[in-house]
């Protein structure tokens, strides 16, 4: 008895928070909150890909250049799928907020539209094809955004190697969103070309002890472990009263913070829920008294990758 054809889905992906200050293009973490939602619906042109955008959108229609359709039709066509689907996206995470968008909506397209096949995919075929859409937006097939948003949880990643799930620390993240825009180019253009040793020696010892502290459950040790000593310094003058917000975010209860992908988004690793309230509030006064458009998100790692639901 041959399996029931699903016509038509909705697709939840993660934001997420890429570098995480040691792990430059390495190191990602899925976040609870907000989540990207995408619907899709089976076609009969065969490996065509139709978009639906919501109104007012500046997103591009025609699939192959936009991120979500590129990165079904890199689907479509990798399984030779006999069919096509129209995808209705919902951006729920701001495109150039830092805490990937676009993979969000690349992952997003892809893990609807597997849900539409026969079979499903494996995840290695899933994490090229929403590479393929990541490529149209970052000019590059970094993983540290769509391995975690695919996976969910802790990864660590890099071009030419397997996904790592690390395990997970019990952290409350809040990420504040002003709302400005840092151009990834302009973001990667003040990075310096070249490191002394000793801060690249200091920086490997840093991301070992929180792999390390990762395994053993050393919570707090693994948010102080997060040291940023050449990236976030050359950016920091990009993002709006980082300064002020490191102070305040430290001083009520913070272990540790740094610079969300390329930005602007910032994110501050708490130890409980209550002192994660408390920095949101600090944060929220300081944007409220400069007169800066905003969002904050109070969040956990999540644990669960992105995942599709069969629509009747």
């Amino acid at each position: 008895m041959s399996l029931k054809q699903v016509e038509q889905v909705c697709a939840w992906a993660p934001a997420t928070i890429a570098n995480l200050n040691i792990g430059f293009d390495l190191l990602g973490l899925a976040l609870t909150q907000p989540q990207e939602r995408m619907w899709a619906r089976r076609l009969s042109k065969v490996q065509k890909v139709e978009l639906i955008l919501e109104e007012g959108s500046t997103l591009p229609r025609s699939a192959d250049k936009n991120i979500a359709g590129r990165a079904a039709l890199s689907l479509l066509e990798k399984t030779q799928a006999n069919f096509g689907v129209e995808l209705r996206l919902e951006k729920s995470i701001l495109p150039g907020s830092g805490i990937g968008s676009s993979a969000a909506s690349a992952v997003a397209a892809v893990v609807a539209t597997a849900a539409l096949l026969p079979q499903m995919p494996s995840m290695e075929l899933l994490l090229n094809c929403a590479l393929d859409g990541e490529e149209l937006a970052s000019g590059a097939r970094h993983c540290d955004n769509v391995a975690p948003a695919l996976y969910g949880g802790l990864v660590l990643s890099h071009d030419y190697g397997q996904m790592i799930s690390l395990p997970v620390p019990d952290w409350t993240i809040v990420v504040l969103h002003p709302q400005v825009q840092v151009r990834t180019a302009e973001a990667r253009s003040v990075l310096p070309t070249t490191i002394p040793l000793a801060t690249c020696t200091q920086s490997l010892a840093w991301m070992a002890q929180f792999i390390h502290s990762c395994h053993t459950g050393q919570h707090k040790e693994a948010a102080f472990a997060l040291k940023d000593l050449f990236v976030g310094p050359a950016r920091e003058h990009l993002i709006p009263y980082f300064d002020q917000c490191k102070q305040i975010a430290l001083s009520l209860g913070a272990i540790s913070g740094g610079i969300s992908g390329s930005g602007p988004s910032s994110f501050w690793i708490c130890l409980t829920l209550r002192q994660a309230q408390a920095v949101e509030f600090g944060l929220k006064q300081l944007m409220q008294n400069a007169q800066l458009e905003h969002k904050t998100y109070i969040s956990q790692i999540n644990t669960q990758g992105a995942y599709a639901i069969p629509q009747s």
